[in-house]
């Protein structure tokens, strides 16, 4: 069979297109597979547990900080608002010639809610923390600690992060102080 020569190229035409689009295909590489996201925590209870941990290495750092150690890092456990509150509170203290010496610890944690199911997990609770060994000094070191301060006080705390790094985002007094 005989075909008209436009014809004929035609199919040539189609037999290369055919080559090249294949022989293009088999030296592309394979696209890489897109990473299947992976939940921050396997659990509440390891959420939780985890925001804990973050809070209680938080007080340990501020003790440090608050006893001087040049080192210590409390704002690396910050974000946020709750930074943003720490670096004012530095400012205060630092322009009334005060600081807080002693530390605090956690009496209780309260976890209320964890979101774990995505990339990021969000963790709320309820902290009660005694700040019965901690004393406000001013400028000469005198005591000046209110004498009828609460020596308890609860916070309501947020998280946010994953299991890699945790970070407190919000801390306020809660509505009930009490502890």
């Amino acid at each position: 069979m005989t075909f008209p020569r436009s014809k004929m190229n035609r199919i040539r035409m189609l037999a290369l297109l055919a080559l090249a689009a294949g022989t293009l295909s088999a030296c592309t590489p394979a696209p890489e597979p897109t990473p299947t996201p992976t939940a921050a925590f396997a659990s509440e209870a390891e959420a939780f547990a985890a925001a804990e941990e973050v809070y209680r290495a938080y007080l340990m750092a501020a003790a440090q900080r608050a006893e001087g150690d040049a080192t210590a890092a409390p704002e690396a456990y910050l974000s946020g608002p709750a930074l943003e509150a720490d670096l004012q509170a530095q400012r205060d203290l630092k322009s009334k010639g005060i600081r807080i010496v002693g530390a605090s610890t956690i009496r209780q944690f309260v976890g209320l809610k964890a979101d774990v199911n995505g990339m990021v997990a969000l963790v709320s609770a309820e902290v009660c923390v005694d700040i019965s060994e901690s004393r406000i000094l001013d400028q000469d070191d005198s005591d000046i600690t209110p004498l009828n301060r609460p020596q308890l006080g609860k916070l309501d705390v947020e998280f946010s992060g994953d299991a890699t790094e945790l970070l407190i985002s919000t801390s306020l007094p809660s509505e009930d102080s009490e502890c």
